[in-house]
């Protein structure tokens, strides 16, 4: 018949059950969909090989109701094939009826929706699976549309800013900003959106978060677009209070390490340091006891002209005796860094001054040559004549069994850096501690703690610069300082 010739040209499943739920038709999609010729499906209940058990039930329940209450019904579930496989089917029902007005049978027209179910259940595990893995990340996570409405909220955001999850969805996301961080951020957005740039979308940057009990908090902010049929902004906002805490501790250590470090130096150097004050201080003496005696000889009193000179080498002998306390002063002193643009020859000379205090009791011959184009760099004077004091110092150690003492200081300008050496004729490095030069407590000193170097490579790379060691051409070690040249117009004044 006709219907019989629609039925079977129709690409979608089709069946015909009788009342008791035996197959009466069955289309050539049903065969293409389950593998079962019609001869084998004619006759058989549905029941029988078709619908896996589990769903036998609910599914009887639907035939049963659209068979007794007539009319139609709609109803999903699955359908077994010949290898197994099952397929999942929307099937839309109607009853049949007799000339008596009863169902006589039941027309099933279906609809494979095998693989839209699949995805449907691949998506909602992928976005169960997101959303536990958005959970269980250490990093706050929040998420916003391009009005900068909140659209997710993380079980760590939650935590960073003190509010609820239901506290916050579709709340404006500047609820999570003091204002100064809010104008930044309005700004920022308003540029990118207008902009309307294809680029892929992707920023890190320093912020301050606001709590829910009006604490600010330092934190790093990543932010990555995605564009889907929607632009959403996923923002990963990583808390650094502790971070910032901790460097705030390490700084002071190494405040009061360096401090500790100068004040070490200059006790080491107590007894030559009190020789160096000895002798204009003895001078002085001399000269203003000689003054004295020439005042009492009353059958010869002295030239007015003479007592003068004397006077005037006493006052610089004095002078001389304070320039030096100054320096040490200056240098013990507890200060907090502070750069600003100083001549490095200058810099450079006053730690010579300093460290060079009684070589000449150990025979050490000292040459100093400073580079006429040695300019000025942006620095913390008192913390790079620690470094170049301590590496003279432990030259001046080197030195002490060798037969040759020569020491060299000298600057250069070299690739555009400036360079400071530190050149000794002394037993040059031990190969047991060359590797680890630079490291805590390496050191080839009986009595010495090995934390010098450690200290002076950790001052020369907050200079961004760099601190290493090479051997003498004749013999001994060279110590090279290499700091960024430049600095004027900085905001310091050269000194």
């Amino acid at each position: 018949s006709a219907a019989d010739s629609i039925i079977e040209a129709v690409a979608t499943p089709v069946v015909i059950l009788n009342r008791d739920g035996e197959i009466v038709c069955f289309n050539r999609a049903c065969e293409i969909m389950t593998g079962y010729s019609r001869e084998e499906a004619i006759g058989r209940s549905v029941w029988e090989f078709l619908i896996p058990e589990g769903e036998i039930p609910a599914v009887r329940e639907v035939f049963d109701r659209t068979r007794d209450a007539g009319g139609s019904t709609q109803f999903t579930n699955s359908w077994k094939s010949k290898s197994g496989e099952l397929r999942v089917i929307e099937w839309s029902n109607r009853a049949l009826e007799d000339s008596a007005g009863r169902a006589a049978y039941i027309l099933a027209a279906g609809v494979d929706v095998t693989a839209v179910r699949s995805n449907e259940r691949a998506l909602s595990e992928s976005r169960a699976l997101l959303s536990s893995i958005i959970n269980a990340s250490p990093t706050a996570i929040v998420t916003i549309d391009v009005a900068g409405s909140i659209l997710g909220f993380s079980r760590q955001a939650e935590e960073t800013f003190g509010y609820s999850q239901a506290e916050v969805i579709g709340k404006p996301v500047k609820i999570l900003m003091p204002p100064a961080e809010q104008l930044r951020h309005e700004g920022n957005m308003r540029r990118y959106i207008e902009s309307n740039e294809a680029r892929e979308f992707r920023i890190t940057r320093p912020v301050t978060g606001l709590r829910a009990n009006g604490q600010e908090f330092p934190a790093i902010l990543h932010v990555t677009e995605f564009r889907d049929d929607q632009r959403v902004f996923v923002g990963f906002v990583e808390d650094i209070t502790e971070q910032r805490a901790t460097e705030r501790r390490l700084a002071d250590t190494q405040f009061e390490l360096r401090h500790a470090s100068r004040v070490g130096a200059m006790g080491e150097m107590a007894t030559s340091i009190a020789h160096e004050l000895n002798q204009p201080l003895t001078a002085a003496a001399s000269f203003i006891e000689a003054v004295s005696l020439s005042l009492r000889k009353k059958d010869n009193p002295p030239r007015l002209e003479d007592a003068v000179v004397l006077l005037d080498e006493a006052v610089s002998e004095i002078r001389r005796a304070s320039k030096i306390i100054r320096q040490m002063r200056e240098f013990v002193r507890k200060r907090r860094s502070a750069k600003a643009v100083h001549k490095v020859n200058k810099v450079v000379e006053e730690a010579c001054a300093i460290a060079v205090i009684g070589a000449d009791e150990y025979g050490v011959d000292v040459e100093t040559r400073f580079g006429a184009d040695v300019g000025t760099a942006s620095i913390d004077r008192i913390q790079i004549q620690q470094v170049v004091i301590n590496l003279i110092r432990n030259a001046i150690d080197a030195m002490q069994e060798s037969e040759e003492k020569h020491l060299t200081i000298s600057t250069a300008m070299k690739d555009g850096m400036i360079e400071i050496r530190v050149a000794d004729t002394g037993v040059g490095i031990p190969t047991a501690i060359k590797s680890r030069l630079f490291e805590p407590f390496a050191t080839s000193k009986s009595d010495g703690m090995g934390v010098g170097l450690s200290i002076s490579k950790s001052i020369v790379d907050a200079h961004q610069g760099e601190i290493f060691a090479t051997e003498n051409n004749e013999k001994g070690s060279i110590f090279v300082v290499r700091l960024p040249a430049g600095g004027e117009g900085e905001g310091g004044a050269s000194q």
